[in-house]
């Protein structure tokens, strides 16, 4: 019965808050599959520090979805075990590009995200690390 439940979790949409560096297509492309999305543009202001993003997100249980290198800098600074981060390491990071790739994730990694995970997208590769980071 407990395994059931952890799979009925690990399946259920997350929520995510898509950096500013992001195109805002992202939101609707992850509310057509079953998550939560929202865009940094309508929460806070354009110019906020990264660390309002990760504040946000750690407040609301969110996934941070960026294209921004500072949030695994941020991460490991604080030894913080939430929020999770998706870090697209790519040149096109357009739903129609990547969105295929960033939904398998969620969905093969979704538990790990609500617990605490860095994963990094470079191409068609991910490399997934459990948070906090330098331990």
């Amino acid at each position: 019965m407990a395994h059931a439940r952890t799979r009925n979790r690990a399946s259920a949409g997350v929520t995510i808050v898509i950096d500013n560096c992001l195109p805002l297509s992202w939101v609707a492309y992850l509310q057509q599959h079953g998550h939560t999305a929202r865009h940094w543009r309508e929460l806070g202001p354009a110019n906020a520090p990264d660390s309002d993003v990760m504040l946000w997100a750690h407040e609301n249980d969110a996934v941070v979805l960026t294209q921004d290198l500072d949030f695994t800098k941020l991460l490991f600074q604080a030894r913080a075990a939430l929020p999770s981060v998706i870090q697209l390491r790519l040149d096109d990071v357009r739903p129609a590009s990547i969105g295929e790739d960033v939904l398998l994730l969620l969905r093969q990694h979704g538990e790990e995200l609500r617990r605490g995970a860095l994963i990094t997208v470079k191409g068609h590769k991910s490399r997934l690390r459990i948070l906090p980071l330098g331990d």
